[in-house]
């Protein structure tokens, strides 16, 4: 597991390097296969909630996986539901960089749960809010260089939130400028009804729905003593009962 901690008091070019040491590294144990899957997850719960069903596919057909978490979403006011539940519980409140921890630990939680290896997972901690495109290229572009073949699975340019559709962005710049040529764009799951898409990946194994019943229940668990705030389930709780109903993801190319 490689943890990368892009403080914003380091000056920009000390960022950038280690934004690229962190993915370098992160992708030295790969091999070189027929074919690599890399999904971007804005935030901890996006690589769920979106992405979870075809990440599950994607394992279920033997290929090589990875995820990239891009921010741990310390800037969710969520933080503000879990310190009020502590405070109700006699329990001292947590840090926003505790919380940002919090997250990133769900995190892991849920694509351990997928089937993803721990060595194939990737933690960030940019900016949540300021998701940067140049960034996000740079980072598409180290792990496009790990296989022959690599299909990058990022959310959708048309997404509303600015940090998911910042991804979509720099992977059709990268696509569009024949750079990269490999790509796939999810909508998130509250938008499934919204926008028209290409084509969806729907589990109906019964194996493959229990991985993904796990993988949200990560969110879901309440246990301060060992770190465990529910911090998913208290921030959308709504997108949670639509991801269990609906077990698919859907995209456009």
């Amino acid at each position: 597991m490689i943890v990368a901690y892009l403080s914003n008091r380091k000056g920009p070019l000390m960022k950038k390097l280690i934004l690229l040491l962190t993915i370098i590294l992160a992708g030295c144990s790969a091999t070189k296969n027929d074919q690599l899957e890399v999904f971007y997850s804005p935030h901890p719960d996006d690589e769920v909630l979106s992405l979870g069903p075809a990440i599950i596919h994607a394992l279920s057909a033997s290929k090589e996986v990875h995820v990239v978490l891009l921010s741990k979403g310390k800037a969710s006011k969520a933080i503000n539901t879990v310190n009020e539940q502590l405070e109700l519980e006699g329990q001292p409140p947590i840090s926003v960089d505790e919380f940002g921890d919090a997250r990133a630990t769900e995190f892991k939680t849920a694509v351990s749960a997928l089937g993803v290896k721990a060595s194939n997972v990737t933690i960030l901690d940019l900016p949540d809010g300021k998701l940067n495109k140049d960034d996000i290229s740079h980072i598409i572009l180290h792990k496009d260089k790990l296989d022959d073949k690599v299909i990058h699975h990022v959310m959708s340019d048309k997404d509303p939130h600015s940090d998911h559709s910042v991804t979509g962005e720099a992977l059709q710049d990268l696509i569009d400028e024949e750079i990269v040529h490999n790509g796939k764009f999810y909508f998130p799951v509250q938008e499934h009804e919204n926008f028209p898409f290409d084509n969806k990946i729907k589990l109906i194994n019964k194996d493959q729905k229990s991985r993904m019943k796990d993988a949200l229940e990560a969110y879901e668990k309440w246990d301060p003593a060992s770190g465990s705030y529910s911090i998913g389930k208290i921030s959308v709780p709504d997108y949670f009962i639509s991801a269990k109903n609906n077990m698919e993801s859907r995209y456009h190319y």
